[in-house]
């Protein structure tokens, strides 16, 4: 009777491997015959599957080994600057100064008031100062004088237009720092730059001056601390230590352009 059971066991357990060998092996061919793999394991393990590499993927949307983020290094060459937008420019540019000359970086700034996404785009403002200071890496603060712009993404030919002046030149779009919730200028903005360019400054807290609009120079300074802080997680990261208060005075060659309404 042992006998028997034993021989029961054995030839459970010998289809138990044959099912598992049909389930998770490729096709298996036999002479004429192919036996094809059976959907068990795609049954029993719908999220994930391992690949030959061991990483493991979504089955819907596996993801190809060169698309998976790398850690970007950060640039440790010293960077000519260009930083260039509307009136938010000029605070922003006396603290990026003393970052500039902290990790030997050379800066100048075009602050263009009342200067939006068309303007720059459609005049030669921009590539003439591309050409004259040869920055390779430039700072972009527009987008404050389209905040109540309806429907924004009538601007994005706008943006694509300064982008492609910029060309490979690393850059970060620091955003408007937003003070009516119902724009979607950030939305546009941060769909339209490659990512880990954009630097979305809504939602921060800022104390502003009399005008409501505008950031004090302190609150600029807190938010120019906020994007270095920032900018190793960007697309490329460049030297950015906090600079000493031993700096004293800091020269940020800043450019000022007459209004230009459009």
């Amino acid at each position: 009777m042992k006998s028997s059971y034993l021989a029961l066991w054995l030839l459970l357990a010998g289809a138990l491997v044959i099912f598992l060998t049909v389930s998770f092996a490729d096709d298996i061919t036999l002479g004429s015959y192919t036996v094809k793999k059976a959907p068990f394991a795609e049954t029993l393990l719908p999220d994930t599957l391992a690949t030959e590499t061991g990483q493991f993927t979504s089955a819907e949307h596996p993801v190809a080994a060169d698309t998976v983020p790398e850690i970007v290094q950060i640039d440790s060459l010293p960077k000519t600057i260009l930083l260039f937008g509307d009136s938010m420019t000029m605070n922003i540019a006396l603290r990026l100064a003393r970052y500039a000359k902290q990790n030997g970086h050379d800066m100048h700034a075009i602050n263009w008031d009342s200067s939006n996404t068309k303007i720059w785009a459609e005049t030669d403002t921009l590539s003439y100062y591309i050409k004259k200071l040869n920055p390779d890496f430039i700072f972009i603060s527009l987008g404050s004088n389209e905040v109540y712009f309806k429907d924004p993404f009538k601007r994005q030919p706008n943006v694509r237009r300064i982008l492609a002046t910029i060309g490979d030149v690393p850059y970060i779009w620091i955003g408007p720092p937003t003070w009516d919730n119902r724009t979607a200028i950030n939305d546009m903005l941060e769909a339209t730059c490659r990512p880990g360019t954009y630097f979305k400054s809504s939602g921060m807290e800022f104390k502003r001056k009399k005008d409501k609009i505008h950031p004090t120079r302190e609150a600029s300074a807190l938010w120019v601390d906020s994007i270095m802080r920032w900018m190793p997680k960007s697309a490329h990261p460049i030297l950015a230590d906090y600079p000493n208060d031993s700096l004293g005075k800091v020269n940020s060659h800043i450019i000022f352009l007459k209004a230009l309404n459009k």
